[in-house]
C-alpha cells in the first residue's frame, strides 16, 4: 500500500490499515460517535473489513488515521467516500474517537489538511458533507475549514428510526486566476489597475465567488520607469510577478511572454492604461463558468482616438476575412481564456505571434460580454501607424494563405483581361484597318501589370522572409529578468524555461554566485 503522510501543526494523518480495525470498531461504537452518524447499527470487525474490501481497496473511498504529532497516538479518523473521479468530488467525514481529543481544535486542523490534500494531491474540486444541525461544534469546525451550508435537509431518518434535520455543506476548490498585463509607458496607471484587480476579487469573494490570483506584469522595454513600478508592486505583494523584456517586441509577444509564467486555471488579459475595466472581470468569469473557452469583452462605445478605432476596425475586418472570425464575434485586448487554450497557444514558437489567430485556431467556443470602455486618464496610446500595420501583417501572413490565393486570383483575372483585350484589338484592327494602335492604352496596361506583379512578388516575399526568420529561430521575446516577491531572477531564454532540461515546470535561473544555470520550480 502506498505510504501517505500528511503533516500539520499538531496532527499527522496516515493511511488507515487493516491493523486499525479494532481501534476503529471501538471508536465507532461509542455513543458520542455513533449518535452523529445516520448509520447507527453496531459496528463489527466484519463490517469494517467489508468496508475496507469494497470501498478502500477499490478506490471508492480513502481513509486516514488522525494522530497527535508529538506522540503519534491515534485519536480519530477522517475519510473521503463515494469518490467520483469524473466529477472530481467526494463526500467528507470525520470522527474523533478519543474523548480527551475533543476541544483541542483537532477537527478544524484535520478538515483543513484533508481539504488541502483532496484539492492538491487527489485532484478533486468539490467536497460535500452532511452534519446534524444540532451539532454546532462540528458545523463551526467545518466552516472554519471553508465549508459552507448549501441547504438544510429536513427529517432525515437514521438507521434506528430517529428523524433529525441536517445541513448539506460543501467546499469548492478555489480556482486560480492569472492576470496578464503587457506594460508600456504605464508607470502612472499600473498601480491603479493592480489595485482595482485586488478590489474586484475581494468583492467577488464577498459574493461567495472565491478565487485565488496572480498578476503577471510584462514590461515591453518601456522607456520610462514602468519596470521600477513593477518591481515595487512585486515587493508589496508576492502574488505579483514582473517580467522585463530585453527590447520592445510588441503587445502580442509580451502576452506570450506572460503566458509562459502563468499557473492559473483561467487567464485574463487586459491593458495597462485602465481603459479596460478590471472591475467587470466578473462578467468574463461568469461566461467562462457557463462553458465558453474564451470570452472577449465587447465595448458599446470605445473611448480610443479616431486613429486607434480605425486600426481596431481594420484589424476586425482582417480577422473576419483572412482568419474566418465569425461576423458576430467582437475581439479585443480584454479577454479571458481557459488554461488549455493558453497551453495550446504556447506551442506556437514562431517570431510573429498573433493572439487572435491563435485563439481562433484553438477553439470555436468563443463568446462576448458587454463592458464599459473608459477614457484614457494619462498619456497616449503606444500604438503607432507602423505598429498597427505590423500587427495586421502578422495576422494575415502567420495564420492565413488567403492573400496568396487572392494574388493568384488577381493574376488570373488580369491575364484573362489582357487576353480578351488582345483579341478585341485584333478584331478591331481587322474590321477597321485605319484604327491607330494606342500608345496610352499600351503604357497603361504595362504599368498596371507591372504594378500588380510587384505587389504580388512583395507579398510572396513577405511570406518567404517570415519563413526564413522563423527557420533561424528568431525569438518571440527575450526576458532580461523576472521579479517575484521582491527577488530578481535572470532568465536563460525567451520561452520561460530550458527545453529538455527543466521542462514545463522549471525555469532556468542564473545564479551569479555559482556562475551556472540551475532549474527551479515555478
Amino acid at each position: 500500500m502506498q505510504k501517505i503522510r500528511i503533516e500539520g501543526q499538531k496532527l499527522v494523518l496516515r493511511l488507515m490499515e487493516y491493523g486499525d480495525t479494532d481501534r476503529i470498531v471501538e471508536w465507532r461504537n461509542k455513543e458520542r460517535v455513533w449518535s452523529h452518524f445516520i448509520y447507527r447499527k453496531m459496528f463489527t470487525p466484519e463490517s469494517h473489513r467489508h468496508w475496507m474490501e469494497t470501498m478502500i481497496d477499490t478506490g471508492k473511498a480513502l481513509q486516514f488515521i488522525i494522530c497527535e504529532k508529538e506522540t503519534m497516538r491515534p485519536v480519530g479518523s477522517v475519510y473521503f467516500r463515494d469518490i467520483d473521479w469524473m466529477k472530481k468530488e467526494a463526500e467528507y467525514g470525520i470522527f474523533l474517537g478519543e474523548d480527551d481529543a475533543l476541544g483541542k481544535g483537532y477537527g478544524t486542523e484535520t478538515a483543513r489538511l484533508a481539504v488541502e490534500y483532496a484539492f492538491g494531491e487527489m485532484g478533486l474540486e468539490r467536497l460535500v458533507l452532511r452534519v446534524f444541525t444540532d451539532n454546532q461544534a462540528a458545523v463551526k469546525s467545518y466552516e472554519n475549514a471553508g465549508f459552507r451550508v448549501e441547504k438544510q435537509l429536513k427529517d432525515v431518518e437514521c438507521s434506528d428510526g430517529e428523524r433529525k434535520d441536517m445541513f448539506f455543506m460543501s467546499v469548492q476548490k478555489e480556482k486560480l486566476l492569472s492576470f496578464v498585463i503587457p506594460c508600456y509607458r504605464s508607470e502612472q496607471t499600473l498601480p491603479l489597475v493592480v489595485k482595482e484587480i485586488k478590489e474586484t476579487l475581494q468583492r467577488l469573494k464577498d459574493q461567495g465567488k472565491a478565487y485565488d490570483y496572480e498578476i503577471v506584469l510584462v514590461n515591453d522595454c518601456s522607456p520610462d520607469d514602468t519596470f521600477s513600478v513593477i518591481r515595487q508592486l512585486c515587493q508589496e505583494d508576492k502574488k505579483v510577478i514582473g517580467v522585463n523584456l530585453a527590447r520592445n517586441f510588441g503587445q502580442h509577444a509580451a502576452l506570450m511572454a506572460g503566458f509562459h509564467q502563468v499557473r492559473g486555471d483561467i487567464v485574463i488579459c487586459l491593458d495597462d492604461d485602465g481603459q479596460t475595466p478590471a472591475d467587470e472581470a466578473g462578467k468574463l468569469l461568469e461566461e467562462i463558468e457557463k462553458g465558453s473557452d474564451v470570452v472577449y469583452a465587447r465595448y458599446e462605445h470605445k473611448k480610443h482616438s479616431a486613429f486607434r478605432n480605425f486600426g481596431s476596425w481594420l484589424n476586425e475586418e482582417m480577422a473576419k476575412v483572412m482568419l474566418g472570425k465569425p461576423k458576430d464575434l467582437y475581439v479585443s485586448s480584454y479577454f479571458a481564456a481557459k488554461r488549455f487554450v493558453v497551453e495550446e497557444m504556447k506551442k506556437y514558437t514562431n517570431a510573429y505571434p498573433y493572439v487572435i489567430g491563435l485563439v481562433l485556431r484553438t477553439t470555436k467556443r468563443i463568446s462576448n460580454v458587454t463592458v464599459c470602455h473608459r477614457e484614457r486618464q494619462v498619456g497616449t496610446s503606444g500604438y503607432t501607424f507602423g505598429k498597427l500595420i505590423g500587427l495586421w501583417f502578422n495576422g494575415f501572413t502567420a495564420f492565413s494563405v488567403k492573400p496568396l490565393r487572392l494574388a493568384t486570383a488577381v493574376g488570373c483575372t488580369c491575364s484573362a483581361a489582357g487576353f480578351i483585350y488582345g483579341i478585341y484589338t485584333v478584331i478591331k484592327k481587322l474590321v477597321n484597318p485605319n484604327v491607330p494602335l494606342g500608345f496610352s492604352s499600351l503604357m497603361a496596361a504595362i504599368v498596371f501589370m507591372g504594378g500588380m506583379t510587384m505587389v504580388m512578388l512583395g507579398l510572396v516575399g513577405e511570406y518567404v522572409g517570415r519563413m526564413y526568420i522563423s527557420m533561424n529561430n528568431s525569438p518571440q521575446f527575450v526576458i532580461r529578468e523576472t521579479v517575484t516577491g521582491g527577488r530578481d531572477e535572470k532568465k536563460a531564454d525567451g520561452t520561460g524555461g530550458v527545453p529538455g532540461v527543466c521542462g514545463s515546470l522549471g525555469a532556468a535561473v542564473y545564479a551569479e554566485s555559482e556562475g551556472e544555470w540551475t532549474c527551479s520550480k515555478q
